[in-house]
């Protein structure tokens, strides 16, 4: 029964192992707790379930940042409370920290994303009780806090030396073939081929999936994370090559030729990235080759083809080896990458977190109700940890699952087994069968995800190490944190993010961004747009991989917008030039360009065709091209977005 049950659960050796750290950790911090008798000593093993990580140094990042969220957390909390002699004035305050909170996980990354997260829900749980529960003193804030602590220290040492480090080489050989992979999609965009939409959508996806797994692989490594800026480097010089092999095929379109060979060194140099060709990378064709490098001189795409292809070695040795590249090549400015900061999820977050939380407390405290702590924090922190991920509601069957579970089995021990333990050992043992039950359960692939929410929801409703109460109240908290949770959850099922029409909302940010770099001519508006449209584009993709609404012509439009920037840059900078009544003129075509993609297309071809400066008719005509590639993004996105 035994051996069925584990193969059934999926649990291997590894996952074996895993799971009895997991009851390991939980178990002895939770004993620690208790044995010091600080109250609610449940809280300690709270923090294992969460705190264990899959590698190293994700786990290292996140105790650091748990602790260091927590003695924040507490310390406004604790500020709060003193200051604010008025309940509803404090409750307004820890809100707004929960809400802050909340908000942050969308603007920055890593252990500061989640250790301003637990610094929002630490104050919660420092304010929240004493101001609804008067009776619970100041002592018992302070006592969660330990716990925390407690739980955060003893995961740390009891899995952290079991547990594997990233896999960082691989993960470098992987963005070697991304870079291998943009490589033939340009050879086959130069060479005229077809069907290049289907691997222009699979390149840009796999982009976005490793920017996103940067910070993860880069966790608690000084070299990691030196290695961060030539990655994001290699991204972007990804990027401008398949921009650049858009604009070379666009001007095949137009009777001229690229350059002889083009083509075949681009595949070749993209069979070295991918592995299907041994020895080093041979480059003359692009950086010796006199008529390549002739052609180039009077050609802006293929210019900026031979400064990507440039950038991208640099940066692949610099990723994949190591080593430092050469200074200037790996980046320059305007060609790096924007930080994520998704300010639109921000600001939602932040106010259904804060809002949702202050309504219930305010509620709770008016109406004296004594369950109305539980309901508080479940609203509370189920409202800013939901609301931190981007589907949240692709989760609610998970934490309804899981916390349904959870409490299930907290009132279970508290009417059976909680009125007969009286010693600290008996206590002890009395929670042991459910953590090792939560310890196989957190531990197989096939439960992991609903484990989580079951162990946290068990250790909030079973008071494990508090006496034993009558049914009417352990029936009522039961119901009471359920309520919470099925009040959070219920909102993000009766909204839920649409992953179209947050695609829509980043296709209106690149297009303001355009329109923003036609109409202002400062150097500085030249060199932000190419590092917010990388990002914006990275952003897009990570949506449209939970959707098919946009349709597969909206990743070429991606390469068209970044191609209409680079023309709509060119321009600005001809326009103080002897030409530049001709480069305005251009400019000024432009005017109301994402309304009527088309229009202005059709504008611009025909100054184009009467421009004197062939520099800048040239770039007029690459700025055409580009909207007629961007037409689906630029026109069609920001309506359907409204």
């Amino acid at each position: 029964m035994l051996a069925f049950s584990t193969r059934w659960l999926g649990l291997d050796r590894p996952a074996l192992g895993q799971a009895a750290r997991l009851i390991l950790a939980a178990w002895l911090a939770f004993a620690i707790a208790a044995s010091l008798h600080i109250q609610n000593a449940y809280w300690a093993a709270m923090a294992i379930w969460v705190v264990a990580q899959p590698s190293r140094g994700l786990l290292l990042e996140k105790a650091t940042a748990r602790m260091a969220g927590t003695l924040l957390g507490a310390g406004l909390g604790f500020a709060i409370l003193r200051l604010s002699a008025n309940p509803y004035v404090a409750l307004a305050l820890v809100c707004a920290l929960v809400g802050a909170g909340g908000g942050l996980t969308h603007l920055l990354r890593g252990p500061l994303s989640y250790g301003a997260l637990m610094a929002g829900m630490t104050a919660a749980v420092v304010v929240l009780p004493s101001v609804l529960a008067p009776e619970h003193s100041l002592e018992i804030a302070v006592a969660r806090v330990e716990c925390t602590l407690i739980g955060v220290a003893v995961v740390t040492l009891v899995t952290g030396f079991f547990t594997p480090g990233a896999q960082r080489e691989a993960f470098y050989r992987r963005a070697r073939r991304l870079a291998g992979d943009a490589l033939a999609f340009a050879a086959l965009a130069v060479a005229g081929g077809a069907e290049t939409a289907a691997m222009e959508r699979q390149v840009l996806a796999e982009m976005s999936d490793i920017d996103a797994a940067a910070g993860a692989v880069a966790a608690a490594s000084p070299e990691g994370y030196r290695r961060l800026r030539p990655l994001n480097a290699l991204i972007v010089a990804a990027l401008s090559v398949m921009a650049a092999a858009r604009a070379v095929e666009a001007r095949r379109a137009r009777g001229e030729a690229p350059p002889e060979g083009l083509a075949q060194g681009l595949e070749a140099m993209s069979r070295q990235l991918r592995g299907e060709a041994a020895g080093d990378m041979d480059l003359p064709w692009y950086r010796e080759d006199q008529a390549w490098l002739g052609q180039a001189e009077d050609r802006p795409e293929l210019r900026r083809l031979a400064a990507a292809l440039a950038r991208l070695t640099a940066a692949e040795v610099a990723v994949v080896q190591g080593a430092r590249a050469e200074a200037g090549e790996t980046q320059q400015d305007g060609d790096g990458l924007a930080p994520h900061r998704d300010w639109r999820l921000a600001r939602w977050t932040a106010l259904v977190g804060g809002v949702s939380t202050f309504v219930v407390a305010s509620l709770g405290y008016a109406s004296g109700w004594p369950m109305a702590e539980l309901v508080a924090l479940g609203v509370c922190i189920f409202s800013v940890m939901l609301g931190s991920m981007p589907m949240p509601q692709k989760l609610v069957p998970f934490v309804l699952s899981g916390a349904t579970a959870g409490v299930a089995f907290a009132v279970l021990y508290r009417l059976a087994i909680q009125p007969h333990v009286d010693t600290t050992g008996a206590l002890l043992l009395s929670v042991l069968p459910f953590f090792v039950l939560g310890g196989l359960a957190r531990a197989s692939p096939r439960t992991t995800k609903p484990a989580l929410d079951a162990n946290m929801c068990f250790m909030l409703a079973s008071q494990a190490g508090m006496p034993a109460a009558a049914a009417t109240e352990v029936f009522g908290g039961a119901a009471a944190l359920l309520a919470g949770i099925a009040l959070v959850c219920g909102g993000f099922l009766l909204l839920p993010r649409r992953p179209d029409r947050q695609a829509m909302a980043v296709a209106e940010l690149i297009r303001r961004d355009l329109e923003r770099l036609a109409s202002r001519a400062l150097p500085a508006a030249r060199r932000d747009w190419h590092p917010r449209a990388a990002r914006q584009i990275l952003r897009m993709m990570l949506h449209l991989r939970q959707t098919d609404t946009l349709g597969p012509k909206a990743p070429e439009g991606l390469l068209s917008a970044l191609n209409l920037g680079h023309a709509i840059a060119a321009l600005q900078e001809l326009s103080a030039s002897p030409a530049g009544r001709e480069a305005r003129q251009a400019l000024q075509a432009l005017t109301g360009f994402a309304q009527a993609p088309e229009r202005a297309a059709a504008r611009l071809s025909g100054l184009a065709a009467r421009m004197e400066a062939a520099e800048v008719a040239r770039c007029t005509e690459a700025a055409v091209d580009a909207l007629r590639g961007a037409r689906h993004l630029l026109g069609a996105a920001p309506q359907r977005a409204a």
